[in-house]
């Protein structure tokens, strides 16, 4: 297993430029075409966030500051960053599906295929949080150095869903009922992650079940760079039981790269 791992790490660094490359060419090919372009890429979730602080705040009235924070600016913090796990969610857990014309070339890793669809979209949320940083800033929302947290949680996401996809494409290549599965799930964690609602409102044995779910971590962990002014690590039980998950998903991304990469390519 080690050995796999050393490999998976070996094709990245051996492909980042091309990495790099690819995850540009991707963004590029996504909006290609469209008039407005690049637009499209904040258009979307910007438009999310304007819905739901509208129906939340002006229509249910349940909008109210957040640690005197702007409720929009505890809405976007949580908004921005599921957009990009939704899609790793969705598509990314089947990534070798959707470029199968890679996966049929001759000694291309498929490691680096998950590498370059998770960068894709590390790009556009890091833009995304660029405008919200500035936005603040030009605004006079007080901000804590606590908001330096932020790369580094980009840096953590990077790795988790990028192990998340080498864990779950080799089986959805083997088996559509599992990818539909993952797609199913997106849905129903949007609604239990905490997005729009507070956690710690739950009864507290639900809540630490909810913290098994690393979609529910991250989303914390934003709105503890913007919103709370916490470190991401304060709350050591969340942090730990999201540290085991961080492992599990890395182990189970090495054993299913090492039994069935072979099969990838005659499968698809």
């Amino acid at each position: 297993m080690l050995s796999t791992f050393v490999q998976i790490l070996r094709e990245n660094w051996e492909m980042r430029r091309q990495t790099w490359h690819l995850a540009l060419t991707d963004l590029v090919k996504t909006y290609r075409g469209a008039a407005l372009g690049w637009f499209w890429l904040f258009a979307r979730p910007a438009m999310y966030i304007f819905v739901f602080w509208f129906t939340l705040s002006l229509g249910m009235r349940s909008g109210k500051p957040v640690d005197g924070k702007p409720y929009l600016l505890w809405l976007a913090s949580g908004v921005l960053p599921w957009f990009l796990m939704q899609s790793m969610i969705s598509t990314g857990g089947d990534v070798y599906r959707r470029y199968s014309y890679l996966v049929n070339r001759i000694r291309f890793p498929l490691s680096v295929i998950s590498t370059f669809y998770v960068l894709s979209l590390m790009i556009i949320l890091t833009a995304e949080l660029l405008i919200i940083t500035g936005a603040c800033v030009v605004f006079q929302i007080p901000l804590t150095i606590k908001v330096l947290q932020w790369p580094l949680l980009l840096l953590i996401m990077f790795v988790f869903w990028t192990a998340f996809s080498i864990a779950c494409s080799p089986l959805s290549a083997m088996s559509k009922d599992f990818a539909n599965l993952l797609r199913t799930l997106s849905t129903p964690l949007f609604w239990i992650s905490g997005i729009i609602f507070h956690l710690d409102t739950l009864p507290i044995e639900i809540q630490r079940v909810m913290w098994i779910n690393p979609v529910a971590w991250f989303v914390q962990a934003f709105r503890d760079c913007f919103v709370y002014d916490d470190w991401i690590w304060c709350n050591h039980g969340e942090t730990v039981m999201f540290a085991v998950v961080f492992v599990a998903v890395i182990l189970l991304a090495v054993r299913n790269y090492r039994r069935l990469r072979e099969e990838v390519p005659d499968v698809l």
